[in-house]
């Protein structure tokens, strides 16, 4: 009998324990929470002339949310606007939008400011080996490591003695601010005793396919396939020079330009070169006119000067005879480096620039082939509706840059070719 009534001593006492543990830890309210993020303060970094301050968490926060500064009392000190966002490439977020969530890293900077629903950019998110594109006007929130541009002291957002907090106010009936959203609520119930509730929020339940869940179905994120660059360098070689001396008369030569061909007779122009003069060509050239014409020292159209001319006699070291050979000093505005002499003995002139012959190749489209001459500065090759712009060319460390424009992409891509 002793027994059990010391049985029964002891179910009691683990009875009251209980209530008192049970109203202790349901006594616990959001000011004990708020404490844990209290000391969660900002680093700031300058980028482009602009402060960016980094919260040391993660953050759903978009341009025209605000930052709260609270004291210890839990009595606002000041807030301030969130102007913008910036997020770096490599990071990871999640993108919500009114119908799907998405979470990848980031393929370039990423910046979002104010009134971004009318933004025609996308963001590119990496999942797995997936690449992802989003609408900037469809997003809703970011959740991530975000730079966020605002009008705010470091110093002050680094106090001790003030809380933070990003939680936003809402309008009451009244049309005051309501202060029940002061602290942010940091933990929830999943932590605490891993129920899908959070304490103090009811379930949702929704009838999908005729059974009960507590969770829609989210919809599957539409996966765009990157379309390759679709160009290759496949060959390389010396350019001829246009222009050949073929004649003189006196002191004053005459050179043929192979790149311009007589309409009727199909036969090469010549044109009548002053020494020490710049020439450029003729855009709308008639027929019977010369293909260049005297330009001024600061056009940038010129292409090309006789610095100096003069005739000598060749011997033949076959027959021994004399023959008077035309020598003249190029400077060739468009390829640069030193003078080279083009004289009356040469067929072909090898002035130092080179014809890079590319393939584009994309799928669905037949592939087409363009030749770049490296004495121009840039170079457009349209294909399949895509723009392909050289640019860049380096004759000493023999590589060159090209830009890929497709009108169905915000951004542009690159690739740098060797040869």
């Amino acid at each position: 009998m002793r027994i059990k009534h010391t049985e029964k001593i002891s179910l009691a006492i683990s009875l009251v324990l209980f209530v008192v543990l049970f109203y202790f830890f349901s006594s616990l309210d959001y000011e004990y929470q708020s404490d844990k993020i209290s000391h969660q303060r900002f680093t700031s970094k300058i980028k482009s002339g602009v402060t960016y301050f980094i919260f040391e968490k993660k953050l759903s926060v978009m341009p025209g949310d605000f930052l709260h500064l609270y004291s210890q009392d839990n009595e606002l000190i000041e807030k301030h606007e969130v102007e913008s966002i910036m997020i770096p490439s490599r990071q990871e977020i999640t993108l919500n939008t009114a119908d799907q969530s998405i979470t990848g890293t980031t393929r370039q900077e990423l910046f979002i400011e104010k009134g971004w629903g009318k933004s025609t950019g996308v963001v590119s998110l990496r999942e797995g080996r997936e690449t992802l594109q989003v609408k900037i006007s469809d997003i809703d929130k970011i959740n991530g490591k975000l730079w966020l541009r605002m009008n705010a002291d470091l110093d002050t957002l680094n106090g001790q003695e003030t809380k933070l907090s990003f939680y936003q106010k809402i309008l009451s009936n009244e049309g005051l601010e309501s202060s029940f959203d002061r602290v942010k609520w940091t933990s929830t119930s999943v932590e605490a005793n891993q129920t899908l509730y959070d304490m103090f929020t009811p379930p949702i339940i929704y009838i999908h396919d005729g059974e009960l869940t507590t969770k829609l179905p989210e919809k599957k994120a539409v996966v765009e396939e990157i379309e390759p660059f679709g160009l290759e360098l496949i060959e390389v070689t010396k350019a001829e020079y246009p222009f050949r001396l073929k004649s003189w008369v006196g002191q004053t030569p005459y050179f043929e330009d192979t790149s311009t061909i007589e309409e009727g007779n199909g036969k090469t122009i010549r044109n009548r070169i002053e020494v020490g003069k710049p020439y450029k060509r003729i855009i709308n050239r008639k027929p019977g006119q010369p293909s260049l014409e005297v330009c001024d020292e600061n056009d940038p159209d010129k292409m090309f000067m006789v610095q100096f001319f003069t005739v000598q006699q060749y011997r033949n070291p076959e027959t021994g005879g004399l023959k008077p050979v035309g020598r003249a000093m190029i400077k060739d505005y468009r390829i640069g480096g030193n003078p080279f002499e083009v004289n009356s003995l040469m067929e072909k002139v090898y002035a130092g620039s080179l014809k890079i012959r590319f393939k584009a190749s994309l799928p669905n489209l037949p592939s087409e082939e363009f030749i770049y001459d490296s004495s121009n500065d840039v170079e457009v090759f349209n294909y399949g509706g895509r723009k392909f712009i050289v640019s860049n060319i380096e004759l000493e460390n023999k590589t060159l840059k090209v830009t890929k424009q497709d009108p169905r992409v915000a951004n542009d891509s690159f690739q740098n070719f060797s040869f």
